[in-house]
């Protein structure tokens, strides 16, 4: 097997979380931060197939409070980061993670979503960046 068949397998299988709750993404790859004086759960899940994940948007959101109240957290904060477009996907379900998403990476949100060009990495971009 070549190399690059190696890899997109490995990429394909782990992108697969169909076997995975809601609660269960949201704290997969997570780490607690204090921002402004807010608690975060930040959670990021590289993934070379974000459409699997973003399909699960609506519930995913509706869950994010609960997550957060179970954790002792003001917010949880989802980046879903496509790998092979270098670019990440933040999940925006009220109007503080849009004031952070906009006071931290210069961007307009508009929807219940927004897409942050290379945004790749939780400790280089994605915590240095954040404020309020």
């Amino acid at each position: 097997m070549a190399i690059p068949d190696l890899a997109a397998r490995m990429f394909e299988a782990k992108s697969d979380v169909s076997a995975f709750s809601d609660a269960a993404l949201l704290r997969m790859d997570s780490k607690e931060y204090t921002v402004a004086g807010k608690d975060l759960r930040v959670s990021v899940l590289e993934t070379t197939a974000p459409k699997v994940i973003l399909d699960r948007k609506a519930s995913l959101m509706a869950l994010m409070e609960t997550v957060a109240r179970e954790d002792g957290a003001d917010q949880v904060l989802l980046f879903v980061v496509d790998i092979l477009k270098e670019e990440a996907t933040l999940l925006v379900p009220n109007d503080l993670v849009k004031a952070l998403a906009e006071a931290s990476f210069g961007c307009t949100v508009t929807a219940d979503t927004v897409v942050l060009p290379g945004i790749m990495s939780r400790k280089k971009q994605i915590i240095p960046a954040l404020k309020l």
